[in-house]
């Protein structure tokens, strides 16, 4: 008799099913889960952060930012977590404190911090905000090491190239710096000024609010908005626009193009397969390597603000309007052969 041997479940987001559901009373726009898989995190537009723990569904609010929390970040170890705020404050917290405070306080930038990046190693932190800077901070005493200005318009977001120490910041106009941190050197710059309109002939809208590189480090991809006809109203299309990493090329741009959805791409995420996840307003699209239109469509019942994968790759953690992050399984169930 042969024994029983079970196949690993494999990556499957068309048979993605809800596993939690678990409710904020306000508006969330940001989240993450840490990197050992225990918690996930959401920052509100009731100036907390709220974390639940995953196995028990324990909810703990974290105090301590004077205004909305737009940002989220980890050591690679989980231990700690990182904050910025539209107080311009980085807050440092004990991720598993039975009631975390903040330990580490900056204040960060003039105005609105949007961006915050950890260094794959965990020795630096990146941030950028509406004074228009990129900064470079140490992680373990909080110093700063750099400036980057340069940015001509407020820069949104910001990520650590892989591997390294060097950055990539992106900014409402659609200019994306490649810069040398260690240096504080300007390496190159991408032109994604597409998702860049304006309302009438003056107010910005629209331009990089995201990016992501692919697991081969092969694609830059920049997300946001398009083909506005009616900003700030409506009638946009949410995008992704990618270049090849080493060469500078533009590649062909990934929307929803069967489906058109008045949206902004608010954040994209690579597989380790390679498909590409990104927010469509209340939907989750699914993008083969290179495919310009989605393959499918996971349908939540409100907006999508930001998401995240677990480590375990298959669940998907959605920050939402409607002050609920949200948990979909994706994998084909195993299979059992004899």
């Amino acid at each position: 008799m042969n024994a029983e041997t079970t196949v690993a479940p494999v990556f499957d987001p068309k048979t993605a099913r809800q596993i939690h559901d678990w409710e904020h009373n306000a508006r969330l726009l940001c989240c993450r889960v840490d990197p050992m898989g225990r918690f996930v995190v959401a920052g509100g537009i009731d100036y907390t952060i709220q974390r639940w723990e995953i196995a028990t569904g324990t909810k703990t609010a974290l105090t301590g930012h004077d205004n909305w929390i737009r940002t989220l970040g980890f050591s690679p170890d989980g231990a700690t977590l990182y904050s910025g705020g539209y107080d311009g404050q980085l807050i440092s917290w004990e991720t598993g404190a039975a009631a975390p405070q903040p330990v580490r306080r900056i204040q960060a930038h003039q105005g609105w911090l949007r961006g915050l990046a950890v260094s794959g190693d965990g020795q630096l932190l990146a941030t950028c905000g509406n004074d228009r800077l990129v900064k470079v901070w140490n992680a373990t005493d909080g110093q700063l090491i750099r400036e980057l200005p340069g940015h001509s318009s407020i820069p949104y977001c910001l990520h650590f190239v892989p591997g390294s120490q060097e950055l990539v910041s992106g900014d409402i106009t659609g200019n994306i710096h490649h810069w040398r941190s260690d240096a504080g050197q300007l390496v190159r710059k991408f032109d994604a000024s597409e998702i860049h309109n304006l309302i009438g002939d003056l107010a910005p809208f629209g331009g990089i609010i995201n990016l992501a590189f692919s697991p081969d480090l092969k694609r830059l991809t920049a997300t946001g908005l398009h083909k506005t006809s009616n900003a700030p109203a409506g009638a946009r299309r949410a995008v992704a626009l990618s270049f090849n990493w080493d060469s500078g090329e533009k590649l062909p741009k990934q929307e929803s193009i069967k489906k058109e959805l008045d949206a902004t791409m608010w954040r994209a995420l690579y597989h380790p397969t390679g498909i590409m996840l990104g927010v469509v307003q209340k939907e989750i699209g699914f993008w083969n390597p290179g495919e310009e239109d989605v393959f499918h469509l996971l349908e939540t019942p409100s907006d999508i603000f930001d998401f995240d994968l677990h480590p375990n790759q298959a669940d998907l953690y959605t920050a939402h309007f409607d002050g609920h992050v949200r948990c979909h399984q994706m994998v084909a169930k195993p299979m059992l052969s004899q």
